[in-house]
């Protein structure tokens, strides 16, 4: 018999990430896109299910579990230095490392917390986590993407060194490739990521699965611009709802971004709320039937109205108070896509598509 849980999520949200910021204020990755996003869970009837926390004081030694010491003390370095960019994307401030550090941080005790308390868990961080690989720069991408340390490996190592097995789902518009790279060769994760093809980090096509050992552990669908909810609810309901059912995780750290939402300046994938509230529905009946025992989600892109219309509405389906309501046919993806999708699934999952 497992307990059903109260309707209250945890939220680690901190002011102190203002002190990341770009002085002129142009940045697409600023302090506008936590406060804008907050505003709106203030503004929605979850706001009462709500209970806000502070970032800890940060735990260094906890980032070697993700990245090599030299990248540590990289960003430690350039974070002295003031503010200017450390690659093409990427700026660090005075203050960086502690913020980041601090989010990690909180990220490693949320998930502990989840675990042996039975909660719900929202981490606000900034700056973003998950371009972020063992060594920073991933899997060849040109630039960090904004991100400086990589919140949900960060959950994710602390559920796997407790024995969990874990999924990462990862729906942020731009693939996952640091969370990738640091599970390259780990079977444990099953890392699910879908995201908008051929944009950056050009990673995250549909045959890297994963390296020696860990091969069918990886799951990547990238899907057309313009794919819409229709393309993502096939993706939910033929691919991973079926490889939640095969994989069994014993716990769930979700990337949440919502730059695939219609309103972002970004990107073209064109979901609107109906596609959070699908995801965040699942995640919660999995919760509720206590099928999975941690649930951890992490902040990350969104840069327009995805905010607060896509974020909200995956809150509000995560604690039950809104529900995907239907009415979107399924439509397969392209050719492509689909064909190699079909034979990674069939061949490592045992899942026909």
């Amino acid at each position: 018999m497992f307990l059903v849980p109260s309707l209250v999520l945890n939220i680690v949200f901190d002011d102190i990430h203002k002190l990341h910021s770009d002085p002129s204020g142009r940045h697409p990755e600023n302090p506008w896109r936590l406060e804008y996003a907050l505003s709106a869970l203030r503004d929605s009837s979850a706001w009462s299910h709500i209970t806000i926390h502070n970032t800890p004081e940060a735990k260094v030694d906890l980032l070697k579990l993700i990245h090599d010491e030299d990248y540590i003390r990289l960003i430690e370095r350039e974070s002295r230095l003031g503010f200017h960019y450390i690659d093409n994307d990427t700026y660090v401030a005075e203050h960086t490392f502690n913020v980041a550090a601090r989010f990690t941080t909180a990220a490693y005790d949320s998930s502990i917390r989840s675990l042996e308390n039975r909660e719900l868990w929202l981490i606000m961080p900034r700056p973003g986590g998950h371009h972020a690989g063992r060594s920073g720069w991933a899997m060849g991408a040109p630039t960090l993407g904004f991100c400086i340390f990589n919140y949900a490996a960060m959950a994710a190592k602390s559920l796997l060194d407790r024995g969990l097995r874990v999924l990462i789902i990862d729906f942020d518009a731009h693939h996952g490739n640091g969370t990738q790279d640091i599970f390259w060769y780990e079977p444990r994760v099953l890392h699910f990521d879908i995201h908008e093809e051929d944009i950056y980090p050009g990673t995250g096509y549909v045959d890297d699965i994963g390296g020696e050992s860990a091969e069918g552990s990886k799951i990547n669908v990238p899907l057309p611009a313009y794919s819409g909810d229709q393309q993502y609810m096939w993706v939910i309901e033929r691919v991973l709802k079926p490889l939640i059912e095969s994989f069994r995780p014993d716990a769930i750290v979700v990337s949440a971004g919502f730059d695939a939402h219609v309103g972002d300046p970004l990107t073209l994938l064109r979901a609107t709320e109906k596609t959070y509230e699908a995801i965040g529905g699942l995640l919660r009946d999995l919760w509720v039937e206590g099928r999975i025992k941690a649930l951890v989600s992490n902040l990350e892109g969104g840069y327009g109205e995805g905010l607060r219309r896509g974020f909200t509405s995956y809150i509000e389906a995560l604690l039950g108070i809104r529900r995907y309501s239907g009415g979107i046919e399924p439509r397969e993806p392209p050719d492509r896509i689909l064909g190699e999708l079909r034979k990674i699934l069939s061949k490592y999952w045992g899942i026909g598509v």
